[in-house]
């Protein structure tokens, strides 16, 4: 029988390192995706941890648009952090004050669930998308208390950067651990439909928002 198994996504760690470099493979379909990349396992679960972007109205109502669309899927589950606004002196001539916005609670929902989880027997498998280095305690808490729960690291990279990126930062501990990038040659065929019909008595779709089309060519002269 195939091994339970649970998906857990640093999305803002996923989004810099690949998406918006991408903006046509934004509209992902997380479900169809990972249970292709992961077909030896059954994926019962993923968990995409995101914040709304409070400070910039454009990028919220497409997030929104894409979080109703990720909300039809039966296996996915949106935990939410927030956003901060901190005030930073500009280190240049200036000296000027401003307001950074920080992405927070992520990395500790995301290690909160996984733990969680990992205590409770949710699953025989975890898989971790993030390249962030704040989540290592839990894999390695986890490698080390629950051993028979098999764990695997994606990093998100891009191709021309995976060289300068680490992928060893648990066989250097001995570590039970896969840890390798993040495949993405597939990402483009698991898009969804531009209109994505949401669930409830009235007729309503969440459509891909026009900036995360693919470009069209330009016609041959």
């Amino acid at each position: 029988m195939k091994k339970k198994g649970i998906v857990y996504i640093d999305g803002y760690n996923w989004y810099h390192a690949i998406f918006k470099h991408y903006p046509e493979w934004k509209w992902l379909n997380i479900q169809s995706f990972f249970e292709q990349t992961r077909h030896r396992e059954e994926i019962i679960t993923i968990k995409m941890f995101s914040a709304l972007m409070k400070h910039d109205a454009d990028a919220r109502d497409r997030q929104e648009k894409y979080f109703a669309a990720l909300r039809t899927l039966p296996k996915v589950q949106l935990i939410m952090g927030d956003f901060q606004p901190r005030t930073v002196t500009c280190r240049a001539n200036c000296q000027k004050p401003y307001v950074i916005q920080d992405e927070k609670k992520t990395d500790v929902n995301l290690a909160v669930e996984m733990i969680g989880d990992a205590v409770n027997g949710a699953c025989e498998h975890m898989i971790i998308v993030t390249g962030d280095s704040d989540v290592q305690p839990a894999v390695e808490w986890i490698a080390r208390n629950r051993p028979a729960i098999k764990l695997s690291v994606y990093v998100p990279a891009l191709p021309a950067e995976q060289p300068t990126r680490r992928t060893d930062y648990y066989t250097t501990k001995n570590l039970p651990v896969d840890c390798s990038f993040l495949p993405l040659d597939r990402i483009k065929d698991h898009q969804f439909n531009n209109m994505v019909r949401l669930p409830g008595a009235d007729v309503k779709y969440s459509i891909r928002p026009y900036v995360w089309k693919k470009p069209e060519p330009l016609p041959q002269v």
